[in-house]
């Protein structure tokens, strides 16, 4: 991570001057990840992958309080979107990658539209904060219109919300257990029906980027 090459300045300028016109809140997808232990590396493979105008993603990674600005910075590096720390009222917009990590509130989504990041303060959810099934729950109300996933890592944070998501519609991933540092979240998930499909980390990218596209 620490040798990831920063996006070349032609490169990031082609990038922003090619972004997409659409007013920001204005999204039709959203994708929605969480990610515990073996997460960096497990991130750094999945948005190496985005394309500068994907849909709004939101990401809770667990992490040291010290480590998160420099898990963004790190990510923005090599993700052609723009990787950014979630901050409270942000509103969203594609071509964008919001990342709670190393943070004490929790990261969700607004009531209403347009769509909006809500970061509040609360006790640990899932043994977590920021929590993925915070996340996950916040977007029940947008479930047709969510694509999310759950990476390695340890515990069960975020099974509960996946599976919330998948009853409201969304299209629900799990990473697979060979391609997992640790198979714990991912597990819990599938063995709750919570993930519709297991996948490989390589293919992890295409098939989120595929399934918000239907």
């Amino acid at each position: 991570m620490l040798n990831a090459p920063r996006r070349s300045a032609r490169a990031a300028a082609s990038a922003s001057a090619a972004r997409p016109s659409a007013t920001a809140g204005n999204v039709k997808k959203l994708i929605l990840i969480g990610s515990s232990t073996g997460g960096v590396e497990a991130l750094r493979n999945v948005l190496v992958g985005f394309p500068f105008d994907c849909p709004p993603t939101l990401i809770v990674q667990h992490t040291g309080k010290n480590f998160g600005s420099g898990l963004v910075s790190l990510l923005d590096r090599i993700c052609p979107a723009r990787v950014r720390a979630a901050e409270d009222g942000i509103t969203l917009e594609p071509g964008h990658v919001y990342i709670a990590a190393g943070q004490r509130r929790h990261m969700g989504l607004t009531s209403r539209k347009p769509l909006r990041l809500r970061m509040k303060e609360g006790p640990d959810i899932s043994g977590h904060t920021p929590s993925v099934d915070a996340l996950f729950t916040s977007a029940v109300p947008y479930g047709k219109d969510v694509v999310a996933t759950i990476l390695t890592g340890m515990g069960q944070d975020g099974a509960r919300g996946l599976l919330e998501l998948r009853k409201a519609g969304a299209k629900t991933f799990a990473q697979d257990e060979k391609s997992s540092v640790v198979y714990g979240m991912p597990r819990v998930a599938w063995e709750m029906g919570a993930a519709q499909q297991q996948v490989p980390l390589t293919r992890m990218a295409n098939t989120l980027l595929q399934a918000s596209k239907v």
